[in-house]
């Protein structure tokens, strides 16, 4: 197969990024050709034979003829038989993939790597002119549409969660959904053998530091009450990642003990000795450093506030599932897990047993199919 990822960026910050850089290479590991076409790519750990190519302009408007004759052309030179569109939550760059695999015999993979409805609450605020309610109400048929958009210019449209793929259903009970596929993202780590006693009192969060999203001003208030329990200074908060509110959440945190922000790192030598994981977000897809996080034996809590959670998180199990928006609940959660060093190793035994399902060796025979099934068609 030759196949071309389209996206907005390709980096190392994001999800999304990340596993398109991990399923790019691992195609060329299975004999196909990868092609990304995107606008930025800052990555350095793509394979050697990906060829990369730039479309340009704002991408919300990434449908312009310039951009619909390159990858027209991208299509023709390196003879695509595969469009995967990574950013099919924008209709823009579903008519991007559409009018350039026109008159062809093309087939298009449509990846949604949110939930159908992307947090309303939090991207349909009250306005000056119109209240939350129908606000709310523009914000979901916006969503819906784009969605659907998507599906009926597919050949398949990819969820990463069941979760997600009940919810498209309840939402649209009369639509014909037998194109629907969920493929779970694989890990981005490689599974290695756990020394527990490299584990220190540390609790890791990692990510984009942006306040909309990743709620970082929660994790600060959290780390407060915990400090101001005066039980628990052989423990420190570290802070990995990089982000536009990075000097906001800082300053949120200035004069506060035993806490770092590490900047933008490759995050896997702080999940080996990190303890604990926060996750504090308004919203997620199926996010891969909860995975992570799992993998390496570093117990996650969790704010209950995105819809494939238990795909990842068995609740007191493999980990802490706290309500939303309680940061009191939260900090009490996590001081019970920092008194009690047998219940950390044994949730964290769990988890490692628990996310191997997201193992590339279980989720690279799910594309196979796919492709199977495209070539058959």
């Amino acid at each position: 197969m030759n196949i071309l990822f389209l996206l907005h960026r390709v980096s190392s910050s994001s999800g999304k990024d990340i596993v398109t850089r991990i399923l790019a290479n691992q195609f060329v590991h299975l004999g196909h050709n990868a092609n990304l076409c995107c606008l930025e790519i800052s990555d350095n750990l793509l394979d050697p034979k990906i060829k990369c190519f730039n479309i340009f302009g704002d991408w919300r408007k990434i449908d312009n003829s310039q951009n619909i004759s390159i990858v027209k052309n991208i299509v023709q030179e390196e003879n695509i038989t595969i469009i995967i569109n990574q950013e099919c939550q924008n209709i823009p760059w579903v008519n991007l993939a559409k009018k350039a695999s026109k008159n062809s015999n093309v087939k298009i993979i449509s990846c949604l790597h949110f939930p159908i409805l992307m947090s309303i609450n939090h991207f349909a605020p009250r306005t000056k002119f119109f209240p939350k309610f129908f606000v709310k109400f523009v914000k979901k048929y916006k969503d819906i549409r784009a969605v659907n958009f998507a599906y009926d210019n597919s050949n398949f449209l990819i969820l990463l969660s069941e979760k997600f793929l009940e919810h498209y259903k309840e939402l649209q009970p009369k639509k014909d959904l037998s194109r629907l596929r969920v493929i779970a993202n694989p890990l981005s780590l490689n599974f290695k053998k756990i020394d527990f006693e490299k584990k220190q009192k540390t609790i890791l969060f990692v990510g984009r530091i942006s306040e909309f999203q990743k709620r970082l001003s929660l994790i600060i208030e959290i780390w407060k009450i915990i400090l101001n329990a005066k039980k628990y200074d052989n423990w420190n908060l570290k802070i990995v990642g990089d982000g536009e509110d990075l000097g906001k959440i800082k300053k949120m945190a200035n004069g506060f003990d035993r806490i770092s922000f590490e900047g933008k790192q490759q995050p896997d030598s702080y999940f080996e000795e990190a303890s604990i994981f926060f996750m504090t977000s308004a919203f997620e897809g199926v996010p891969i450093t909860l995975a992570e996080s799992l993998q390496n034996a570093c117990v996650p809590i969790v704010m209950n506030s995105f819809l494939s959670l238990s795909d990842v998180i068995k609740n007191n199990e493999t980990g802490i599932i706290s309500p939303d928006g309680d940061v009191q609940a939260f900090a009490e959660n996590a001081m019970s897990l920092m008194d009690n060093e047998l219940l950390r190793r044994n949730m964290a035994e769990n988890g490692m047993k628990f996310i191997e399902k997201f193992a590339m060796n279980n989720i690279l025979p799910i594309w196979k199919n796919l492709f199977s099934e495209l070539a058959n068609a």
